[in-house]
């Protein structure tokens, strides 16, 4: 996105749309730093803040995508069983079409089972995984 560097008193910025604040939450402060040339903008993140499962629902969708891609998508199924709707809506819309419709069956199909089938599916999905790991290497 193309913005124009505008002057405020004796330094110039730019506006950040509100679209765009919404997706990153920052609040009244940022982590401001230069990386290979690049401006780089981060949320503060306030280090008493403690983190659960629950609080996902208040961090940006940018944070959330990285913690996406470091758990299995196994894991990330079990833990959104009978999780709260705003955290499962919260994560789905951090995934892309395919995987979210993967994680929505596999989720609504545990949440009618029992703890048998849920070992069941974890024990399946870690043995995938291990193939699909040996297929790629």
């Amino acid at each position: 996105m193309r913005q124009q560097v505008i002057e405020i008193g004796n330094s110039k910025g730019i506006r950040i749309p509100q679209a765009i604040l919404k997706q990153v939450n920052f609040g009244e402060e940022i982590d401001l730093d230069v990386t290979d040339g690049k401006i780089v903008l981060r949320r503060m993140v306030d280090p008493d803040q403690i983190f659960g499962f629950e609080t996902i629902t208040e961090i940006d969708d940018l944070t959330i995508q990285r913690m996406i891609r470091k758990v299995s998508t196994s894991d990330l199924i079990i833990a959104l069983i009978d999780a709260s709707k705003s955290v499962k809506e919260t994560v789905y819309r951090n995934l892309n079409e395919p995987v979210k419709e993967h994680v929505k069956v596999r989720v609504n199909k545990l949440e009618k089972g029992n703890a048998r089938d849920l070992i069941i599916e974890r024990s399946r999905n870690m043995i995938s995984e291990a193939f699909i790991e040996l297929i790629r290497e």
